[in-house]
């Protein structure tokens, strides 16, 4: 099996990005990479042709936002899905929280409210090949038609045990349910990392996915300890990640608007580090007693109690995550491969 995975930010084509934090993209990559398959897990290029891409079981594509900062690769990602689309190959993975921004700002380009070639967008990848090539303007316009006005293809979104597939629906209506693959890889992340325990020393702060959100500064209110961001910049390496989280109470998953909650990779990094998790109760008490404590409850606890928490956390994790997590991706590309061999047919 061969397989191309690409997409419109460096989270979801970039490796060396992946050398500095986790990402859902490589987690798939080395999932795949794993289970046999050949697999190409690269930048979206603008000269990739559709006989290039016919080569391919599946195309990845990551997609994101038109109209967001972080998706400068947004122009050549749109052009391949395009025409892997016309293939019948394409697969669309979402990665990122929030989708409804993701469906707004289809939206907002598609009845040309935003303006893709404007100046503020100038300096992202291929900008001025979409001002002065037809053929790859084209590609990238056809595609966002296509996402606004058309049933989506086969869809994989990082998820949570405790995900919800229909709120994933409802805020993109497009998305075709029976093709909708919710995918966990943190095994990966939990069976690979070695355990950091830190528990000399005083523990005087959580470490936070999000600590912008409304969960998270409501909850900020109830700790007696300061919150801080797991990464402080878009530019630390893991080493710095790990190293703050492995000094910290505990780490803190948010959940977004609507009381959504999301993936994030800093969820398994934490309790391979022996450090506590707490998110919404109302969701991850799916799993447990282990994960239905409150941060404040936690902050009374002793650095021993816990690290036996986090380890208690890790194991009914990994047995909700591990049984279906490594065969969702092979689902998703079934699908497209009986698509492909009816359409011959």
């Amino acid at each position: 099996m061969k397989v191309l995975i690409t997409g419109s930010t460096a989270q979801q084509s970039s490796l060396k990005t992946a050398l500095r934090f986790t990402t859902f993209a490589a987690l798939m990559y080395k999932s795949l990479t794993d289970s046999g398959a050949s697999v190409d897990f690269m930048e979206p290029s603008s000269k990739m042709s559709k006989e290039e891409l016919s080569s391919y079981d599946a195309v990845l594509v990551g997609i994101a936002p038109p109209t967001s900062l972080s998706a400068n690769k947004i122009y050549p990602a749109f052009a391949i899905a395009n025409k892997a689309r016309e293939l019948g190959n394409l697969i669309v993975f979402i990665d990122a929280p929030e989708p409804y921004k993701l469906q707004a700002s289809i939206k907002s380009c598609y009845l040309n409210v935003s303006d893709l070639k404007k100046d503020f967008y100038s300096r992202r990848n291929n900008y001025d090949e979409l001002l002065t090539d037809s053929e790859f303007s084209a590609d990238v316009y056809s595609f966002i038609k296509y996402l606004y006005t058309q049933q989506w293809p086969t869809t994989i979104f990082s998820s949570l045990p405790w995900s919800d597939e229909q709120a994933l629906a409802s805020a993109i209506p497009n998305i075709d349910g029976s093709k909708l693959f919710g995918v966990n890889l943190d095994y990966q992340i939990l069976k690979e990392s070695p355990a950091i325990e830190s528990l000399n020393g005083e523990q005087t702060f959580w470490t936070c996915d999000a600590p912008k959100t409304k969960w998270a500064t409501s909850i900020e209110k109830t700790l007696r300890h300061p919150m801080t961001p797991v990464r402080h910049s878009r530019w630390e390496h893991r080493d710095e990640i790990t190293n703050r989280m492995s000094e910290s109470v505990g780490t803190l998953i948010s959940t977004y608007r609507s009381s959504e909650p999301w993936w994030t990779p800093f969820l398994a990094e934490s309790l391979a580090l022996s450090k506590p998790v707490v998110t919404d109760w109302r969701f991850s008490s799916q799993l447990g007693a282990h994960w239905s404590h409150l941060a404040s409850t936690v902050e009374e606890m002793s650095a021993l109690e816990r690290a036996e928490l986090a380890d208690s956390q890790k194991s009914v994790y990994l047995d909700a995550t591990s049984a279906s997590s490594q065969t969702k991706i092979a689902e998703a590309i079934q699908t497209v491969a009986l698509e492909i061999s009816l359409s011959k047919k």
